[in-house]
């Protein structure tokens, strides 16, 4: 009896595959002008914004299917609901299946076992140095289009066969069924934005300036830069990379394995996360509770950046020009290099000075430093930026 070994890859893919049954789910297009608004409500579907050349908004739903019998297709067809409409000037998108929907998806048509390469996934090592701003935006960006343009050999590069005897070999036309799914929505720069998505996958492969809102509970968030001031977007047990963002509010719950390039102009409230920051810039303010951030670098004029926190635990690596650095609360760990520092907690719980830095006057002046901590662990790192 074949047992079939499913892989699901959240990666944008363009290609179409050869001998692949093709099915157009939906198409249409609406006018839109600057007061134009729209909602898009998503449930275990993948999507990819683009940017609109013509001022309108179109939907472009197509199924690809490789290896499925005619059967297999409808019902999977079957399971997948898209409705689109207009009133008033607002646009309203609703799409969802009862299974989730990746990008890709692969089935292995094998009776022998399957061996992963450990290559491609590695464990990270415990030991922690600084990220340069361009090191953290290039594994985002690989990241984001680690697939190649041959899916075959995207799958033999990760996994490989091993029949009875111990012999490993490649997989072969044939031997694996695949599904892409190329939903892509392109919209114009002026539209403001609603999206309310469950465990699915959001991918904004361009400098995205509309105003955005709401929330993605569970999935995935892979963006280019996203600047707008009213930008207001929850994202909850879910994984974000993004390459920069500039403007509005975000809250983070139980982010996963976060990556953000750059940020600026910008508040986050966050809990129970992991979230590594590639550069902070101008104006950030973060208020946490009982996350772990990386701040790996500063930019030369990062004026203010403020942390309100408790039970958070901090990477924090200094900035390479001059500034200032306080901190205030108690019950707090500090640990420079092999030494550890201890802020005691105060009978009553009152805050207090526990770390100051005066600027020192050489060089230029960056910016401000200031972190309100309580019940908190900072590790404070002062190296180079490793080649």
């Amino acid at each position: 009896m074949k047992t079939p070994f499913k892989i699901l890859a959240l990666m944008l893919i363009t290609s179409v595959m050869l001998n692949a049954q093709q099915h157009k789910i939906h198409t249409e297009s609406f006018t839109a002008d600057r007061n134009t608004t729209a909602i898009f409500n998503l449930d275990n579907i993948t999507v990819a914004l683009e940017e609109s050349t013509d001022g309108n908004l179109h939907v472009d739903y197509i199924m690809e299917f490789d290896g499925y019998s005619k059967k297999e297709i409808n019902a999977f067809l079957d399971e997948i609901k898209v409705e689109v409409g207009k009133f008033d000037n607002h646009i309203t998108l609703s799409a969802s299946s009862k299974n989730k929907i990746s990008i890709e998806t692969y089935e292995f048509k094998t009776t022998d076992a399957i061996t992963i390469n450990q290559s491609f996934f590695e464990s990270k090592k415990d030991s922690v140095s600084r990220k340069s701003l361009d090191a953290l935006r290039l594994e985002i960006e690989q990241n984001n289009h680690s697939i190649q343009s041959n899916s075959l050999k995207y799958i033999n590069d990760r996994f490989k066969k091993v029949d009875k005897n111990g012999n490993i070999s490649n997989f072969k036309k044939g031997g694996v069924k695949m599904i892409r799914s190329r939903f892509i929505i392109k919209i114009p720069p002026y539209l403001k934005l609603t999206v309310n998505a469950k465990e699915s996958g959001l991918y904004i492969g361009y400098h995205f300036r509309n105003e955005l809102t709401g929330t993605l509970i569970g999935g995935t968030l892979k963006t280019k830069e996203i600047s707008n001031p009213y930008n207001k977007f929850k994202i909850e047990n879910a994984t974000l990379e993004t390459i920069a963002i500039e403007g509005g509010d975000f809250e983070f719950i139980n982010v996963k394995n976060g990556k953000i390039g750059s940020v600026q102009n910008t508040k986050i409230t966050s809990e129970f996360s992991k979230v590594e920051i590639g550069e902070i810039q101008n104006n950030t303010t973060i208020t946490d509770f009982n996350s772990e951030y990386y701040f790996y670098n500063w930019d030369s004029n990062f004026k203010r950046f403020n942390l309100y926190s408790e039970y958070s635990k901090i990477h924090f690596f200094y900035p390479d020009l001059d500034f200032s650095f306080k901190a205030i609360g108690n019950n707090t760990k500090n640990f420079v290099g092999n030494y550890k520092i201890e802020m005691q907690p105060t009978s009553k719980g009152e805050k207090y000075s526990m770390m100051e830095r005066k600027p020192s006057g050489k060089g230029n002046f960056s910016g401000e430093i200031y972190f309100d901590i309580i019940h908190g662990i900072i590790y404070t790192y002062n190296d180079s930026i490793k080649k």
